[in-house]
């Protein structure tokens, strides 16, 4: 994420040719008074254009900003900040990811690879490609959210136009009106890739409040209806559904079915979304493979086990590597043999997972992601491009359950008949 927003940092990071096309958008006259010193020393007010400034000169810039009204000071704060949450290394990722999308055909990796910060880059986004821009805001927000998560079936052409979303929109309201809250809904359609997955912003009006603010030097209160956001998932690949929802478990589940029924086009959520994972195959050494090239992964590490004995004892063990030569296997066979306990009475329940990367040209050290996979439906994987290739390794070493529900063609009938953090 971009760093706290400070006007003074802010306004020297952003070159000030890009700044006066910002204020020429804004319809404010791009020219500031500076003080000049004559050849008899005398000082002169002169005015000159925000373009012609010291880069480093931001004191006639924050005069310009101020001598605006409330209205328009408040919009160019909020661009700023905005522009600020974008100006790091994972929000120019978002960007270019969405510029690539087929809706815009663009490509702006080779123009911003130019540029002299990120500032710069997120600045020139929100200036020549402000739909970009406005999109990649919702993909960095997501990149830091951990899911809750379910399966549906794979490979589905999920519902995306507007005159298309009326019967999610009124489950949503439906689900949210118990809480007194949610009576009006709006619904954003982005797609993102690699891997492919529907994003569905949906926002709901939350509780009334009262917002206190100064207008001018004169301190109001004001009655609003803020909205709340709850995001929606779908990877066509895996027939994965996420939430960022909050709530108890059967809240989350009818989230989830009103997911599938609205946009989906299901009857119901499956059954068998109980059996999300099964780690069963890490009770003997496992050596996380197949791997892909191009992942460029140096290696993957067991980092914690959780066991439970037998299925109604309710004992559970659990095993650490704590970076000892010893490997976590051995610790567990001594441990069972001491023990006496044998494999066929022992179910896997969490498991914590360690991934390497090599280093790379422009790295100071290596990436890893970490995470933890647990029986029947815990992932704490995010949804940023290095925790995709976690997902990416659930599926391809087989932890999600091979219960999954599939697309089944009928050909009988015109339409298919159904049964994967940085630290």
């Amino acid at each position: 994420m971009g760093t706290d927003y400070s006007p003074n940092h802010f306004l020297r990071q952003i070159p000030n040719c890009l700044l006066e096309i910002y204020f020429q958008k804004q319809g404010i006259t791009p020219t500031v008074l500076v003080e000049t010193e004559q050849e008899n020393g005398e000082k002169v007010a002169q005015s000159v254009r925000v373009s012609e400034l010291d880069e480093n000169c931001v004191a006639p810039i924050l005069a310009l900003i101020e001598s605006q009204d409330n209205d328009r000071q408040a919009e160019i704060e909020k661009d700023f900040r905005d522009i600020n949450e974008r100006a790091c290394k994972a929000g120019i990722e978002c960007l270019i990811e969405e510029s690539r999308w087929e809706g815009h055909d663009l490509d702006i990796a080779d123009d911003l690879e130019k540029m002299g910060n990120h500032y710069e880059r997120a600045m020139w986004v929100f200036l020549s490609h402000p739909t970009v821009f406005a999109h990649s805001g919702n993909f960095q927000r997501m990149d830091s959210i951990t899911f809750k998560k379910a399966f549906a079936w794979k490979g589905l052409n999920p519902r995306q136009l507007d005159d298309e979303l009326e019967d999610f929109k009124q489950k949503m309201i439906d689900h949210y009106k118990n809480e007194g809250r949610g009576k009006h809904c709006k619904v954003e359609v982005l797609k993102r890739i690699m891997p492919e997955r529907y994003c569905y912003f949906v926002y709901l009006e939350d509780y009334g409040d009262i917002l206190n603010e100064f207008e001018g030097d004169e301190f109001k209160r004001r009655a609003i209806k803020p909205a709340f956001e709850v995001i929606f998932v779908y990877h066509p690949e895996s027939g994965r559904i996420e939430t960022n929802a909050k709530g108890r478990k059967n809240q989350i589940k009818k989230l989830h079915e009103a997911f599938c029924q609205g946009i989906l086009e299901m009857d119901k959520l499956p059954d068998k979304d109980s059996n999300m994972y099964d780690l069963e195959k890490l009770k003997t050494r496992f050596n996380f493979m197949p791997r892909d090239p191009q992942d460029n992964i140096a290696s993957v590490k067991l980092k914690f086990i959780e066991m439970e004995i037998g299925h109604f004892s309710g004992r559970r063990i659990s095993f650490t590597d704590n970076g000892s030569r010893s490997d976590i296997y051995n610790l567990i066979d001594d441990a069972l043999k001491k023990e006496n306990i044998t494999l066929d009475i022992i179910t896997i329940t969490k498991a914590k997972i360690q991934i390497t990367f090599r280093k790379m040209a422009d790295e100071k050290k290596a990436k890893t992601v970490t995470f933890e996979i647990g029986t029947p439906d815990r992932c704490n994987l995010k949804d940023s491009p290095i925790h995709q290739i976690g997902w990416k390794y659930i599926e391809k070493w087989e932890f999600a359950s091979d219960e999954t529900i599939e697309v089944e063609e009928d050909d009988s009938e015109p339409e298919a008949e159904a049964e994967m953090a940085t630290v």
